[in-house]
C-alpha cells in the first residue's frame, strides 16, 4: 500500500500538548502541517462534537494524514470517581478519537493513514487510571478492529509511556519516562511507514 510521500499533507490534532508540540516540530521539515486543538492552532476544534469535527475536515480540504495526540483523560481513584470524572476521560480520550477516525476517513486520500493515541495505562494497570486504561484499550480495539474493514486508508494507534517533560512538570522523577521528541518518533512511524491495525509502543521508536 502506499504512503505519504515527503510533501505530504498532514493534520495534527493535539498540536498544543506537549507530544503535539514536539510532533509539529519534527513534521515540520517535510510535510505540509496542519495544526488543531481545542484552543488554539490554526483551527480550533472540539473532538466531542461531531459537526465541529466536519467543519473541521471540510476546511482542511483532502489529506494524506490525520495523527491525533489529543484527549483529556483524568485520573480518578474509583472508591471516589464521579460520573463527570469518568465522561470527561471517555468522552474526549476514547469516543472524541474515534469520531476524527471515523468522520476524517473521508478526508484522507487513498494510501494515506489515520494515528490515534492512547497510552501503557491499557497494557500495565496502576492506580488511578482505571478510566484512562478503559480509554485506552477501547481506543487500540476499535482500532484494530477497524483497520480490518478499512484497506485504502492505514489506521493505527501510538502508545505512549510516560513523557518527560510532563512528570517533571507534576514534580515526579523523569527515569523510565521517554522526552516529548523521542515520543514523536513513534507518530512519525505511523505516518511515514506501512504499518496497518498496529499498536505502536513509542519506546520501540526511540
Amino acid at each position: 500500500m502506499a504512503h505519504p510521500n515527503a510533501a505530504s499533507k498532514v493534520l495534527l490534532i493535539g498540536a498544543s500538548g506537549m507530544i503535539g508540540r514536539a510532533l509539529a516540530h519534527a513534521l515540520s521539515s517535510d510535510h505540509d502541517v496542519i495544526t488543531a486543538s481545542r484552543s488554539s492552532g490554526d483551527f480550533q476544534v472540539d473532538m466531542a462534537n461531531p459537526d465541529g469535527l466536519r467543519a473541521l475536515f471540510a476546511q482542511t480540504g483532502p489529506l494524506d494524514a490525520i495523527i491525533s495526540v489529543a484527549g483529556d483523560a483524568l485520573m480518578a481513584p474509583l472508591a471516589t470517581m464521579r460520573d463527570e470524572d469518568l465522561n470527561r476521560t471517555l468522552d474526549t480520550q476514547m469516543k472524541g478519537q474515534i469520531k476524527v477516525l471515523r468522520l476524517g476517513l473521508d478526508a484522507v486520500t487513498s494510501g494515506g493513514s489515520i494515528t490515534l493515541t492512547s497510552g501503557v495505562a491499557a497494557q500495565k494497570p496502576m492506580p488511578p487510571n482505571s478510566a484512562i486504561a478503559a480509554s485506552c484499550g477501547a481506543l487500540e480495539a476499535f482500532t484494530r478492529t477497524a483497520a480490518t474493514e478499512i484497506d485504502a486508508v492505514r489506521l493505527n494507534v501510538v502508545s505512549p509511556i510516560f513523557v518527560k517533560e510532563s512528570m517533571a512538570l507534576f514534580g515526579l522523577p523523569t527515569d523510565g519516562g521517554l522526552s516529548a521528541a523521542d515520543t514523536a518518533k513513534s507518530c512519525l512511524a505511523a505516518i511515514t511507514g506501512d504499518m496497518h491495525g498496529q499498536i505502536l509502543s513509542t519506546p520501540d521508536f526511540a
